[in-house]
């Protein structure tokens, strides 16, 4: 007779129970831990190779005035670019792979 008179506690023993589960399980799946080691990585090896994507590197320059000069002679030629900066901590001047070797001889004109 003793289980008899405990049995309305075993629902909520049993729901309390899953729910600590569930919340272990949520945490571990959404911590943040894990990934932030892989991102650390993956933004350390794309800082060592300065891919640009579509854009390409025509012109590395030391000041900020000098980098805007360059991509105003590109912008009056019709060529879009940009700026970043480059791996020696100057500026680079970034175009569009196809407009990479027209830009270049404008460049060193």
């Amino acid at each position: 007779m003793i289980v008899s008179s405990y049995h309305y506690l075993l629902g909520p023993i049993v729901a309390v129970a899953a729910l600590g589960v569930i919340v272990l399980l949520c945490r571990w799946v959404f911590s943040t831990d894990h990934r932030a080691d892989r991102a650390d990585a993956r933004l350390q090896k794309v800082a060592g190779a300065h891919d640009y994507g579509l854009l390409v590197p025509v012109a590395t320059v030391r000041a900020a005035e000098d980098a805007e000069l360059l991509r105003s002679v590109l912008k009056d030629a019709g060529i879009r670019g940009t700026i970043a900066a480059a791996a020696d901590g100057g500026l680079s001047v970034l175009v569009f792979r196809g407009d990479a070797s027209r830009a270049k001889g404008l460049v060193s004109s």
